[in-house]
């Protein structure tokens, strides 16, 4: 039974829970005040609590809440406790704080709160992905493995490389013919990828196998040419024997549905005018030997639109048989085998190669995806040995947006959290919002769990909605969701967001007919129409501005055509989505401007130009003699300036102000174009493209979309915040908005096509090409049944988004049964009906005999005249805001850079990223042993030629110890210099790992340490009480005998520190030695050397690296405070990461590795190595710095 749930009442005794919260319901509020009860009453520390949501985003909201009521309850405690007067509160908080009237007992939650608020910003709550992450970053610290594994972000370039490499190696080795029928029957690299994107987002990913598949370890063709002659002879065989019956029961059966009634039986006739078996018998009789697959696509009307059992069944359910049965089932088999069977078989072989060769790549690599965190924490059925550390690390646990839990998630945390029922699990959901079907959510999951749940309690309460449009909602959706077949409860409406002052706060826009619309005929005009209807809206209502409205699609491409049709009317949009600057408009503008700097004397170009929004020439000024001349002129001008003045500034010149106001006056277009130049300079500087070049670029560009869009590319004109928002329904999860649009819930869902089918259990996946028959049409119609039904719970979600008013679209339009409004304004029993039934005149009927208190409101057609949009004049003011008085500066983000730093560079110090110096000459005696010279000797010098070395180091993998020629390439290109430097670079990067480190290290070296012993680019940031530069020479005096101690303190009481806020920055590696103690290292590129008089001969070797001349180096640029900086960082985090941390036994120490003086593994004599510096930790110095920062100088 469903309990309603009481906020302060509810249980917190161990057990299997479930809280489910309809939308609006104040969910998030529910989740925090319990946290708040289980740190206080229940007193379970924060550390012992985990919170799960499902993004990232929501993580960070659920804890900026959390940590508002655990602040809220404190001040409500502490005025109780001085008798002061209590601050406003909630009701649930007021009624909390009544149980706090004992002194003891509120001093005791005072003391909890105050602890759990420290503690926040480091407590679990996270996605379930962040909580795996966690989890084997503790089990791998405690184990003294790598404390990140690096989490691979983005996919995309490792699928298309996979990709590429199986095409190449086994497909293109495959005879022509063979190859052009694969990619006829849609093998394509581009559809591998996009196959292999499905099965890499599964956790399990399994392709089911079929008899006598392809070995994927074995090359393709000899596989492929064998199976095809067997294949082929069985098809001789049966066709010999059984093809005049199969075709005599094809003329039987047509004339049978004709007899019956059916108009159309086509193919298949009683009375055939062609001879189909003589024509296929002739094509047989052609062959010689086994037909190549080209040669059997060629005849696709005899093998798939005629004697193909999908083709025979498809035609019978038509003429009205609901379960045929084949006309010769052994022979039309053989022939699905003989379409359908080569490109299935070789779909499985490349997909089952390339799941391998992902794992391997990223084994190699040493990083994982995010379904691997999740495979790498399934427990199966069977005892696993993380689950006990986790039982005992948590007492409580809650997983918000359960209905979105996939099987493994849910495994991980009913054997780990519900097994044993000495832990609180509480499940938060809604399934009627389950609506990541495609991510993996499966609400059978969540249906199975609400099975098990010991209690189930209900949000009940909408808290988001105005009172008259939740009531109008709660009577809209009685009938529930009947293809999910699940009820939709009515809420109590609580919301205090204000009614629209005229019209009805649930509205239909209604496209009347007599007869049902095309697609095609709905969507080219409905755009318009709808823009018109939200013109009159804005023009009706004086309390209603566009910020106020959202546009909620299904897809990118309707958003696209809205939001044309919209800026048609003058009206601004943002599009609240990841959507791609090079997909808009201004892209293509952008592109015409470029082809015409690139080719001036092509007449094409120009008028392309011309013609664009970008000059906005009539059509009869390219009549004008010579003024496309001019233009080319102007052109061939900018061309040569480019260098100068990069592209912004052939637009800045281009845009006079007539031009600049008619491409503000087109919304987004000049913002799109802006930035849209801007990235395209950025690629011409980075890459050095000439004006052709970037054209191309750009053209690739726009027509292969980058997937996911990165964050430079997402359009800047889309945070324009007034404007009408429009946003896809799965983005608009959790969002609200005043007054809501949904102009596309009259369409059905879009049923994918294969060939990958979702059959059975976790990540099992089969492959097959027809969808007609057999087990490919189960399949079919088990996505089309689950598509219709996620659908419906997405439309729930769309119309649960308005606050004070809903506006609902419908049309009849063919084919569209699957319409999720369908069960709403019709009825339960409408559901599956034709969309012929479903006339006007029946929807009124319906809605008035359940009386909905909705307006039915014709769709007209687009104005003839139409006007736009002008948002009233501002009436406020203008006037100077307030000045404040004095502004701290010494509080902000500051870094060792910062601290040491002679001049100003913000972004360098905002990174945490010290910048190596210019050449430094060496006068001192060196080291004849060692050479004087070295690969890296004239390798440029500088702050730029260090990053670029700082970035390949970042990226390699010390075996094998010669870095990959490739990223060599590319980030030197990245950092502009010449690529004739590759081999200098590998050179001096492989000795750089093959040095012996040396000092309490001993004879180890980086290219020993394996990927799990070494994280690369620690970041850090610590907060900063108060440092003063006094404070730090206090702190290296507290550990004199160290190095760099009384030699060292001059230089440091020279800086200028004062110092507030946070200390960022970034260690360039972190790695743990064989005697699990911890080391921070850092790469440096000074160069150290003889000068000759005119610089052609200077020299920089091992020699030069003497621990004398390092020692200078590192005292004249303060690199021991960085050394003891890092220590501080490397210390903390051990000690939050690292269970059972002891300083004295844990921390290792620092060590500077100099790249260009590091000689190898060549050991003369016994002389110690030069080109690294290794220390151990100077642990009171390091505890000192840590209470510094921590507490401020005293």
């Amino acid at each position: 039974m469903v309990q309603r749930f009481e906020a302060n009442s509810y249980p917190l005794v161990p057990g299997l829970r479930l809280l489910e919260a309809s939308a609006g319901t104040g969910k998030t509020f529910a989740l925090a005040h319990l946290c708040l009860r289980l740190i206080t009453e229940a007193q379970h520390p924060l550390e012992q609590l985990l919170v799960v949501t499902y993004t990232e985003a929501a993580a960070d909201e659920l804890r900026s809440r959390i940590g508002q009521r655990f602040q809220a309850a404190l001040e409500g405690l502490e005025a109780l406790e001085t008798e002061a007067a209590p601050p406003a509160a909630d009701p649930v908080l007021e009624n909390w704080l009544e149980h706090a009237a004992d002194t003891t007992l509120r001093r005791q939650w005072i003391s909890c709160l105050l602890l759990a608020l420290e503690q926040l910003d480091r407590a679990d709550i996270t996605t379930i992905h962040g909580f795996c992450r966690r989890t084997l970053r503790r089990m791998a610290l405690s184990s003294g493995a790598a404390m990140d594994p690096e989490l691979e972000t983005d996919s995309t370039d490792l699928l298309q490389q996979v990709v590429q490499d199986i095409w190449r190696d086994q497909l293109l080795t495959l005879p022509a013919d063979q190859l052009i029928g694969l990619r006829q029957s849609g093998l394509s690299p581009e559809a591998m990828v996009q196959a292999l994107r499905v099965l890499d987002g599964e956790p399990h990913p399994c392709v089911l196998a079929e008899r006598d598949d392809f070995d994927p370890d074995e090359p393709l063709a000899a596989q492929l040419q064998l199976w095809m002659g067997r294949c082929w002879e069985r098809f001789l065989i049966l066709w010999k024997r059984d093809g005049d019956t199969l075709e005599t029961r094809f003329r039987s059966s047509a004339a049978q549905w004709k007899a019956q009634g059916c108009r159309d039986t086509k193919p298949y006739s009683g009375k055939p005018r062609t001879d189909r078996c003589a024509v296929l018998n002739r094509w047989i009789a052609d062959q010689n030997g086994v037909p190549s697959m080209a040669a059997i696509r060629a005849q696709k009307s005899l093998l798939r639109d005629y004697f193909h059992p999908g083709c025979w069944c498809s035609t019978a359910r038509r003429c009205g048989e609901s379960d045929p049965s084949l006309a010769a089932a052994e022979l039309q088999q053989v022939m699905a085998a003989l379409w359908d069977g080569p490109p299935e078989r070789v779909w499985r072989f490349v997909l089952n190669r390339a799941l391998r060769e992902l794992a391997a790549r990223r084994t190699r690599r040493g990083v994982i995806s995010f379904p691997g965190l999740l495979a790498a924490l399934d427990p199966g059925e069977e005892d696993a040995p993380w689950l006990e550390p986790l039982r005992c690390r948590y007492r409580a646990v809650m997983v918000d947006e359960f209905q979105d839990t996939d099987p493994l998630q849910w495994r991980l945390l009913r054997r780990t959290f519900a097994e044993r029922g000495d832990h609180l699990l509480l499940l938060v959901g809604d399934p009627k919002q389950a609506i990541y079907r495609f991510r993996g959510g499966d609400l059978d999951t969540y249906l199975q769990a609400r099975r098990q749940a010991d209690r189930i309690d209900a949000l009940q309460e909408n808290f988001r909605t105005t009172p008259t449009l939740m009531r109008a909602l709660n009577d809209l959706m009685r009938p529930g969701l009947v293809r999910s077949e699940l009820p939709v409860p009515a809420v109590e409406p609580r919301g205090s967001a204000q009614a629209p002052p005229r019209g009805c706060p649930l509205q239909l826009l209604h496209w009347c007919g007599e007869t049902p619309l095309t697609k095609t005929a709905l969507v080219e005009e409905l755009p318009l129409r709808l823009a018109d209807a939200v013109l009159r809206l804005l023009q009706e209502r004086d309390d209603l501005t566009p910020a106020q409205l959202c546009l909620l699609v299904s897809t990118h491409r309707q958003a696209t055509e809205l939001r044309r049709a919209l800026s048609s009317r003058g009206l601004p949009t943002r599009l609240v989505s990841q959507g791609d600057v090079f997909e808009t408009e201004a892209a293509v503008v952008l592109q015409r401007l470029l082809d015409a700097l690139a080719q001036p004397g092509d007449e094409r170009r120009l008028r392309l130009l011309a013609c664009s929004p970008l000059m906005g020439w009539p059509p009869d000024d390219l009549s004008i003699d010579g003024r496309l001349d001019q233009l080319a002129l102007r052109l061939r001008a900018w061309a040569v300036q480019m260098p100068t003045i990069g592209l912004l500034g052939c637009l800045s010149d281009l845009l006079d102000g007539e031009r600049m106001a008619e491409l503000s006056d087109r919304g987004r277009m000049l913002g799109d174009l802006q930035q849209a130049a801007r990235l395209v300079q950025e690629v011409m500087h980075r890459q050095g493209l000439d004006i052709a070049s970037a054209a191309t670029w750009l053209r690739r560009e726009r027509l292969h979309p980058a997937d996911p869009v990165p964050e430079p590319r997402q359009p800047h004109s889309d945070l324009v915040e007034s404007a009408i928002a429009v946003v896809t329904v799965h983005r608009s999860k959790g969002l609200e908005y005043p007054v809501v649009i949904c102009p596309t819930l009259w369409e059905g869902p879009r049923v994918g096509g294969g060939p990958l089918w979702r059959d059975g259990g976790e990540g099992s996946w089969r492959l097959l090409l027809d969808s007609r028959w057999g087990r490919g049409l189960d399949l079919a119609q088990q996505e089309e049944t689950a598509a219709m039904a996620e659908a419906e719970r997405l439309a729930y979600v769309a119309l649960t988004r308005a606050r004070s008013q809903l506006v609902l679209v419908w049309a009849r339009v063919t084919r569209q049964e699957g319409s999720p409004l369908v069960s709403w304004l019709f009825g339960a029993d409408a559901v599956g009906q034709p969309i012929d039934q479903l006339t006007d005149e029946r929807l009124s009927a319906e809605l008035a005999e359940r009386a909905l208190a909705i307006e039915l409101t014709s769709l007209e057609p687009p104005d003839p005249a139409p006007r736009r949009w002008r948002s009233p004049a501002p009436t406020d003011r203008l006037c100077i805001g307030a000045v404040p008085q004095r502004i701290d500066r010494r509080w902000g983000r500051s870094s060792y850079s910062a601290w040491t730093a002679t001049s100003e560079d913000p972004a360098r110090h905002e990174q945490g990223r010290d910048a190596d110096p210019e050449g430094e000459e060496i006068l001192d005696e060196v080291d004849d042993h060692w050479p004087e010279d070295g690969p890296l000797r004239d390798f440029p010098r500088g702050a730029s030629a260090g990053d670029c070395l700082h970035r390949i180091l970042e990226q390699v993998s010390y075996q094998p110890s010669t870095p990959d020629p490739e990223l060599v390439e590319a980030e030197l290109r990245r950092a502009g210099l010449d690529i004739s430097w590759v081999p200098a670079v590998q050179q001096g990067l492989r000795l750089v790992v093959e040095t012996p480190l040396g000092g309490p290290l001993g004879d180890l070296s980086l290219d020993q340490l394996a990927p799990e012993q070494r994280h690369p680019e620690l970041g850090f940031d610590l907060p900063v009480e108060q440092v003063r530069t006094a404070d730090l020479v206090k702190a290296f005096q507290a550990e004199p005998e160290a190095r760099f101690g009384e030699g060292y303190l001059e230089r440091l009481a020279s800086l200028s520190v004062n110092s507030r806020g946070f200390l960022t920055g970034s260690i360039d590696l972190v790695f743990v030695d064989l005697n699990q103690r911890w080391w921070v290292l850092d790469w440096k590129s000074n160069w150290i050397g003889e000068r000759s008089g005119d610089g052609s001969d200077d020299r920089c070797g091992p020699r030069h690296y003497t621990d004398a001349a390092m020692g200078l180096q590192m005292i004249h640029h303060n690199y021991p405070l960085q050394a003891h900086l890092y220590l501080v960082a490397l210390h903390r985090h051990l000690r939050w990461r690292l269970p059972g941390y002891l300083p004295e036994r844990h921390l290792g120490g620092y060590v500077y590795a100099f790249l260009r003086g590091m000689p190898g593994s060549r050991q003369p004599g016994s002389r110690a190595t030069p080109g690294r510096i290794v220390e151990p930790a100077p642990l009171r110095r390091v505890l000192a710095l840590d209470r510094l920062l921590q507490e401020g100088g005293r």
